[in-house]
């Protein structure tokens, strides 16, 4: 029983490619989540029912109150072997829901809550409720090495912890090629608009890098809370015609083929699955060293790692990129072997199935 109270972005991927490459003789499966968002639709796709509630991401007394008491109703109606949650909403509602039934409980932060943008009094309360929620958890799974070691930092118990990290379909890419934009410079972006992914850096950039690579077109594949402010800033820059919005796509690599150069610039991130999506299409990546991501690039050998949220040196490395194709191709042909090499999803999925299986 999967629960999940994101309703688009990386959780949603990572469910899609879960619940594409599960093993059906061994697993049924089962999902909890809220209506709103494509990942109803991503569970139905596959055959697998989907139980709608109201969950936010909020914390909401009340609301939570009332997710709790459903979640609880939906397990002992169930009675799965096991309950999976996924991201830190619906890992604090799902282990408090299941709090004295005797399901196993695994946990996977996607991104823990203490590694976000905020003051340390939040991180130093949100790292107390993980460590208390951990007793009521049988087995913590983590997307990377960074986010391993930051839950060794937060007292996160060792003995609960292990790392699958985390996975794409590298198949799905060989699928596609770039297929309009063939006169533009196409710069490229995947993520929810929200304060963690930093869209309106973008700007930022594209204010830097279009004086110098007049052809240049941001093309933004993503929707979110922050959409109004980044159109908004986008007009008032009178940067239209620079920018392709895209929105949420159900096809996100026949997306990123049409990439030129893509961009990773999250605030934080327990993995960073996309960039190995952009690494699969054969696209050079520019990167914040983020939480997981800086355990995938390589500096100048897979990907670029700009160390700062610095428009201008962006803009350098862009027109790099631009300019020397002999370097673009070597970096984009690493990073392809590279993902293919440590980041399959069988790998993964043999990897996670496996210890569910012991575990139930």
């Amino acid at each position: 029983m999967h629960i999940s109270q994101a309703p688009i972005g990386g959780v949603v991927e990572y469910l899609k490619l879960y619940f594409n490459n599960y093993d059906q003789e061994l697993f049924d499966q089962e999902l909890i989540c809220p209506s709103e968002g494509n990942i109803t639709d991503v569970a139905r796709a596959n055959g697998i029912k989907a139980n709608n509630i109201k969950m936010v991401r909020e914390i909401s007394p009340l609301t939570d109150l009332k997710s709790i008491i459903e979640i609880r109703g939906i397990i002992k109606e169930v009675n799965p072997d096991i309950i999976y949650l996924h991201s830190s909403k619906a890992g604090a509602l799902g282990r408090i829901a299941a709090l004295g039934l005797s399901n196993k409980v695994v946990y996977n932060a996607h991104g823990w809550s203490f590694t976000i943008k905020t003051s340390n009094i939040k991180k130093s309360i949100y790292g107390k409720i993980e460590r208390v929620l951990a007793h009521f958890t049988d087995l913590i799974i983590n997307v990377s090495k960074d986010e391993y070691e930051q839950a060794l930092i937060y007292k996160i118990p060792k003995e609960k912890m292990i790392t699958v990290t985390n996975a794409i379909d590298v198949d799905l890419y060989k699928k596609h090629s770039k297929s309009k934009f063939f006169e533009k410079f196409v710069i490229g972006f995947v993520g929810r608009l929200d304060e963690q992914k930093n869209p309106m850096f973008l700007i930022d950039i594209a204010l830097e890098i279009i004086p110098k690579i007049p052809n240049a077109l941001f093309y933004v594949v993503g929707d979110g809370e922050l959409k109004k402010e980044f159109t908004e800033k986008i007009n008032q820059n009178q940067l239209n015609q620079y920018f392709y919005m895209a929105g949420w796509s159900s096809n996100v690599a026949e997306e990123i083929c049409n990439f030129d150069v893509a961009l990773m610039i999250s605030k934080w991130e327990g993995f960073g699955l996309v960039v190995c999506e952009y690494m699969a299409a054969r696209k050079p990546v520019i990167g914040v060293p983020v939480g997981g991501v800086k355990n995938i690039i390589n500096h100048k050998k897979n990907g670029i790692l700009v160390s700062e949220y610095n428009p201008s040196e962006f803009s350098e490395y862009i027109l790099e990129l631009k300019e020397d194709d002999i370097s673009k191709d070597s970096i984009a042909n690493q990073a392809y072997i590279d993902v293919t090499e440590k980041y399959s999803i069988k790998a993964m999925m043999a990897k996670q199935e496996k210890l569910l299986l012991d575990l139930s």
